[in-house]
């Protein structure tokens, strides 16, 4: 409803018949500069292809460095340990301590946000990426049911861009659903990272053990009535709920600041919400922790996160749709992710070709599995592996002149074999 009462639902706009201009043609077009988009645009362009990365935001890294979510299980498989050896020269790569213990479990890795967007930067431009920021997509151009491009849309108007081979990572699979691929929706927590700096680490740890103990203390703020929180506290779908971890530099904490639940990550409206909603408890919780905890007396926020951290919306109907024991256990015979080397957790080809549309590949989190998996197949690891993946298949098929869902899985598995991915050990 709007403000003056009327049901808005049903109205709608007859647009004019216009010429949208065409400002590039490329092989290979990865739409999305996030993890998943930076290894698909690098593994396409290192397979021989010509290819165009289009990015809404000014910089490169996605969710980790729009959404500072700076923690990590290890690089350290294919791309992904190419991207772990660039950070640790810059001293911007260290493991994390005094974690809690399912965190110890995946053995997290803290990284420096500002190093990461120059190194993906340079890792575009050393590989002939051209590189378009400030743009966002809003369709796809299709022949029937094969996409061909997409209109974007940036300060320059309305623009189409043509390709032989298209990446959706965005994400949230906005390339994939306006093409007409099938998909699900979910709505998972959402949570607002930021960093605080200036905290005394080892005082803080001596009250509390381990990270996981901050849960705790805004649990006492709010019942002795010093913090107004309302959002959730506890894990919930791969969210550790209300956290914290020490980053790479002295004094310096990463937070999650509590789940917000039940909005869309794909309504404009929802976004708008939780955007609102988590960053005034951001600011509660950091001046709480000022006011009341030791070892926080000098604390201040660094930063903020640039939006809302949105775990799950849209996720692809794919050729193949694992379930978590599956993912963890299985060798599928299509096998292409494996974004670990000391884990057995794989993925299928089939997990990365939508249903509904031809032409298209999708990477990171918007990848097709069950429900139960998407919580550990959406951390930054498996986002790049699934674009090593999803980039070098799109070079491939473009070479060959055939569609992504037809290219022989053997010739991929083994292009991704030599550049250093440890699919089958």
């Amino acid at each position: 409803m709007s403000e003056s009462g009327k049901d808005l639902s049903k109205q709608s706009i007859l647009e004019p018949e216009r010429k949208t201009p065409v400002v590039a043609e490329t092989e290979v077009l990865v739409c999305g500069g996030g993890f998943a988009g930076v290894a698909a645009a690098v593994s396409a362009a290192r397979n021989g292809a010509k290819v165009l990365l289009l990015e809404k935001d000014g910089y490169l890294g996605g969710l980790c460095t729009a959404g500072l979510v700076v923690t990590t299980p290890p690089l350290d498989n294919g791309l992904n340990a190419e991207i772990a050896r660039r950070l640790q020269k810059r001293g911007a790569y260290v493991p994390t301590r005094a974690s809690e213990a399912e965190i110890v479990g995946l053995n997290f890795h803290a990284l420096d946000p500002e190093i990461l967007k120059y190194q993906f930067m340079q890792m575009l431009l050393d590989h002939g990426v051209e590189i378009l920021f400030h743009t966002y997509i809003v369709g796809p151009i299709l022949e029937g049911k094969t996409i061909t491009g997409v209109i974007m849309e940036n300060k320059a108007g309305r623009q189409a861009v043509l390709a032989k081979v298209v990446v959706d990572a965005t994400g949230d699979a906005d390339v994939a659903a306006s093409a007409g691929a099938l998909f699900r929706l979910y709505r998972k927590p959402m949570t607002m990272m930021f960093n605080l700096v200036g905290v005394d680490v080892e005082k803080v740890l001596a009250r509390i053990g381990n990270w996981g103990g901050v849960r705790k203390l805004v649990q006492e703020g709010i019942d002795q009535r010093k913090l107004s929180f309302d959002l959730g506290l506890l894990p919930q779908f791969g969210s550790p709920g209300v956290y914290m971890e020490k980053l790479v530099h002295d004094g310096q904490v990463n937070v999650w600041s509590g789940n917000v639940l039940d909005l869309s990550g794909v309504d404009p409206f929802d976004l708008t919400r939780a955007e609102i909603v988590t960053r005034e408890h951001a600011m509660r919780m950091s001046v709480f922790l000022k006011e009341h905890i030791p070892g926080f007396e000098k604390s201040r926020i660094e930063v903020t996160a640039n939006q809302v951290g949105v775990r799950a919306s849209r996720q692809i109907v794919g050729e193949a749709s694992p379930n978590s024991h599956e993912v963890k256990n299985f060798l599928f015979p299509d096998t292409v992710v494996k974004p670990y080397s000391s884990s057995e957790m794989r993925l299928p080809y089939g997990c990365l070709l939508p249903r509904g549309v031809e032409n298209l590949l999708v990477a990171g989190r918007c990848l097709s599995a069950e429900e139960e998996a998407l919580g550990q197949l959406r951390l930054l690891p498996v986002c790049s592996a699934t674009g090593e993946a999803a980039g070098t298949a799109a070079a491939l098929a473009h070479e060959k002149g055939i569609f992504p869902r037809d290219l022989q899985v053997s010739i991929l598995q083994r292009k991704l074999t030599e550049q250093g991915v440890r699919l089958f050990e």
